[in-house]
């Protein structure tokens, strides 16, 4: 069976900056890509690159470009410029835990989801994903506090976060964090 690359559009937060471009999934999930350990880098096509505290100046666009994985802090996929066909994952039930992680320059608020209860040090110690899903995540960014982001789903580096707590989920109809 042939596995097909397709392109996906992408949004990676070092600790400084922020870096937008083109990387190709094999019919995997953003976290899967990043946890596969048989690469310690990505490389990202069509890349710009900005500060955190000014998003919107461009610093430098480059055709090809190499993230180490070590280095990225955040990570989403933006929504795509043409609807990707369905990706088929296997499904198990797992348990939401909000939880509020300190990584390297920003905060991030949302949804853990693991089998049974949330163990906040397994989380931590698990050397077999350093790339952690939250959803229902919500971003400040430290050099650029006015701007919050708001994402379905983000991946986080475990190895870059300085805090996690467990925190209460918000009630239907709560806005507040």
């Amino acid at each position: 069976m042939t596995e097909t690359a397709l392109p996906y559009q992408v949004v990676v937060f070092t600790s400084d900056h922020t870096i937008n471009g083109t990387i190709f999934l094999r019919d995997q999930r953003l976290s899967d890509f990043l946890n596969d350990r048989r690469d310690k880098n990505i490389m990202v096509r069509n890349a710009s690159v900005a500060r955190l505290e000014n998003p919107a100046k461009i610093l430098q666009k480059t055709q090809l470009s190499v993230i180490p994985k070590g280095g990225i802090v955040l990570a989403f996929e933006p929504p795509q410029k043409q609807a990707p066909p369905p990706r088929r994952f296997i499904k198990y039930r797992k348990d939401r835990y909000g939880v509020f992680i300190v990584l390297d320059g920003m905060e991030v608020r949302g949804e853990v989801h693991v089998q049974g209860s949330l163990d906040l040090l397994r989380i931590m110690a698990d050397a077999g994903d350093i790339f952690l899903p939250i959803t229902q995540a919500t971003v400040t960014i430290q050099a650029n506090p006015s701007v919050l982001l708001q994402r379905e789903a983000v991946v986080i580096n475990i190895q870059r976060s300085r805090f996690i707590g467990e925190i209460e989920l918000p009630k239907a109809g709560d806005t507040k964090p």
